[in-house]
């Protein structure tokens, strides 16, 4: 058994290689006329879709060598895209990570489906105290510590409270990557996907309002009041919200009328991506949305709902390959030395706060003591949203001079760096938990399975 697993795995290593050896061999074919001059532009326009499909390739040889050491595949992925982009190969520069955006969020609006649909009232009925005060207590925990780390660090009321906002934010996609992979169901799993469904708009509450007191620190003034900085957030979570409860009644009721299955399928696709397109268009969470049309619809017509679910999680894979793929090539390792102290004070303390302020959460909201125990490690993955909001940060406080172009970009700097570190370690975190709370393959086989169609 031993050998068939070592040959099985230098076939890995020998394809994996072969294949590296051949994009290479794409970038020089996919080049000017000039031999001696390689034309970036001309193999990105003429090469995309095979560059694309080397990528998905490469990312699933790569997410196999990684589970044979029982580290869960998303890693794999996100390290195979990390060799592809700027800090090695430089096949996948970071201008064409941004030009496949798109992928990016078609998949976090799959996510968000995905994740809505996982969450029954049935269930939520049960649990629903506890992922409340799970939900407060880890963002807060998160926050404060972070904040006051920071803060005895650099003595800097603006930068720790920034440090601390950003802190409590949360990725998702990762995450329910790995639930699925492993096919957990349970109490655990369950109140894993609705803290972190919910833990973003948490985020977004006191982004805004830190990033406005700072702003009014920085300004020397009162410049905004509190409804002002709050009225931001609120809209686009309830905004969110409403258009994803509106988007989902209009589609269950189309799917009523529809008789063919097929069909059905195609226009719930359908309905996923415009939920995703007019979140952006609007200044929406696309995660709430598509959430938000996952949660109505399993609830309200859960034959649909599992319907558009295995849909999802049957051709959903391709792009989530991608999708990490494409994180791990935008991550540029020459970054990492600008963490610092900062950053590892950052990392240290996020974790702390989230696994403890979970584990208390847990406890006061009288969740189980698996629950309470394992929680916290399912939300030390960071991504995108945090490097959203770290962006925003820098954008909004140039106009503030010196003082808040430096602020800016220290965020900027120090977050991009310590989200490759989460995100090689979130999912390792998540897949202990599962282990832990005994959760691993329970899903297999029932409606909560992640890729079958069963039905009640």
């Amino acid at each position: 058994m031993k050998m068939k697993k070592t040959k099985q795995l230098l076939c890995y290593l020998a394809v994996l290689t072969l294949a590296i050896l051949s994009s290479n061999t794409l970038t020089v074919l996919g080049s000017t006329p000039s031999v001696n001059e390689l034309s970036l532009d001309h193999v990105f326009t003429e090469n995309i879709l095979t560059l694309i499909g080397l990528i998905i390739v490469l990312a699933f040889i790569g997410s196999k060598l990684f589970n044979r050491l029982g580290i869960p595949q998303i890693v794999g992925f996100i390290i195979t895209g990390v060799v592809f982009g700027p800090s090695f190969l430089n096949i996948v520069p970071i201008e064409l990570s941004s030009e496949l955006l798109f992928i990016s969020e078609i998949a976090l609006g799959l996510i968000g489906f995905d994740i809505g649909s996982h969450l029954k009232l049935s269930e939520i009925r049960k649990i629903g105290r506890s992922i409340l005060t799970i939900l407060i207590f880890e963002a807060f925990g998160a926050f404060f510590l972070v904040a006051a780390g920071v803060y005895l660090f650099t003595r800097d009321l603006n930068t720790a409270l920034m440090f601390g906002a950003i802190s409590t934010a949360t990725a998702p996609a990762a995450t329910v990557d790995v639930l699925a992979e492993y096919d957990a169901k349970g109490p655990l799993t369950t109140s894993l996907l609705a803290v972190i469904g919910l833990d973003d708009a948490l985020a977004l509450l006191l982004f805004s309002l830190s990033s406005g007191f700072v702003e009014n620190r920085l300004s020397g003034s009162a410049s905004a009041s509190i409804l002002d900085i709050l009225l931001v957030p609120i809209v686009e979570i309830g905004g969110s919200i409403i258009l994803g409860i509106l988007m989902s009644l209009t589609l269950d009721y189309l799917l009523h009328k529809i008789k063919g299955q097929h069909d059905g399928m195609a226009i719930s696709i359908g309905f996923v991506f415009l939920g995703v397109g007019l979140s952006v268009t609007l200044g929406m969470s696309l995660i709430l949305t598509t959430m938000a049309i996952g949660f109505i619809l399993i609830n309200r017509s859960p034959e649909h709902g599992y319907r558009i679910r295995y849909t999802i999680e049957q051709a959903g894979p391709v792009l989530y390959v991608l999708f990490f793929a494409l994180i791990g090539a935008r991550f540029q390792l020459s970054l990492l030395p600008t963490m610092g102290v900062l950053g590892l004070i950052y990392v240290s303390l996020r974790t702390i706060g989230k696994y403890l302020g979970a584990r208390f959460g847990g406890e006061i909201g009288g969740a189980e003591p698996k629950v309470c125990q394992n929680l916290g490690l399912g939300l030390l993955s960071q991504a995108g949203v945090a490097v959203g909001l770290a962006i925003n940060t820098g954008t909004r406080f140039l106009a503030y001079g010196p003082a808040g172009e430096a602020l800016g970009y220290l965020i900027i700097n120090v977050i991009t760096a310590s989200t490759f570190i989460v995100q090689i370690i979130g999912p390792i975190c998540v897949k202990s938990a599962i282990t832990r709370a005994g959760e691993i393959g329970k899903g297999l086989g029932t409606v909560d399975d992640w890729a079958t169609e069963t039905a009640d």
